[in-house]
């Protein structure tokens, strides 16, 4: 009996630490897989989704230059103008914003999300990556979950207007790729954002 309890507490205490921490298995800078995510415990998607799976710290660097978050430059010596580094703008029209701590899109996003999803059920060889951001508030972990619950929102949005769920991958980066430098309420809500990547 002693044994059997030991057991089941071990278990339960796998299984939290399971759900706090950061969405998949690590992965190399030099090739992203895209795993499925019914063979992948813990990964939450949706049927006939793809998912990209990254450890806390591990996502793909390839194509993207790295921020220096105090200054808000790019590591590349580039200069952040607004929202994004040249190069690697993501246009207004491909980000949708959302309030403090909510996963819930807003009613101002529906035409950002709709002309997108127009977009993507005119070509349905299109792909694209819907990827998570938050502001610095809150753990490493809860920012990579509310990322990743965004990203869903929209995906869900977009899957409503018709486009194929096979068209749609989400990746959460958290806190990881602030658009904006800075603790202030304009930076927060400028990081608190879904970008729709093609």
């Amino acid at each position: 009996m002693n044994v059997m309890i030991r057991t089941l507490i071990a278990a339960g205490s796998l299984a939290l630490l399971a759900s706090c921490a950061a969405t998949g298995e690590s992965t190399t800078e030099e090739q992203q897989t895209t795993q499925d995510a019914t063979a992948q415990p813990g990964i939450t998607a949706q049927p006939g989704q793809e998912a990209y799976s990254y450890g806390y710290g591990q996502a793909p660097t390839s194509g993207y230059e790295t921020y220096d978050a105090s200054s808000g430059a790019a590591a590349g010596g580039g200069k952040r103008s607004g929202q994004a580094v040249a190069g690697n703008a993501v246009p207004a029209d491909r980000i949708v914003y959302f309030s403090f701590d909510s996963a819930e899109v807003l009613p101002e996003s529906q035409t950002i999300i709709e002309a997108n999803a127009r977009k993507l059920t005119k070509s349905s060889r299109t792909v694209t990556q819907l990827e998570g951001h938050t502001d610095e508030r809150g753990s490493r972990e809860y920012n990579i979950a509310l990322g990743e619950r965004r990203a869903n929102a929209v995906r869900q949005a977009m899957i409503a207007m018709g486009v194929a769920p096979q068209q749609i991958r989400i990746v959460s980066y958290g806190e990881e790729r602030p658009a904006a430098a800075g603790s202030d309420e304009q930076s927060y809500a400028l990081n608190r954002r879904v970008e729709i990547v093609y």
